[in-house]
């Protein structure tokens, strides 16, 4: 069975504006290679994902919201 870690990550100055862009982060990340589930809540500008880190990390995670037009936290 393949290794799984759950990462929150925060995005930065309100970037997720609506049910849009929640629909939006989900379907990208869930393309990657590795993640397993993935939630993006604009309420709280946070999204959950469940990853195999044998295939991605967090970083490389964080780097496509970037690409994305999104800022997060370290």
């Amino acid at each position: 069975m393949a290794q799984v870690q759950t990462h929150e990550i925060q995005v930065l100055e309100k970037g997720i504006h609506c049910a849009g862009c929640e629909t939006r982060i989900q379907t990208v990340l869930d393309r990657l290679p590795g993640v397993t589930k993935v939630k993006a809540d604009y309420k709280t500008q946070k999204v959950r994902l469940t990853l195999d880190p044998d295939k991605v990390s967090a970083q490389q995670v964080r780097e496509k919201l970037v690409d994305m037009g999104y800022q997060t936290a370290a």
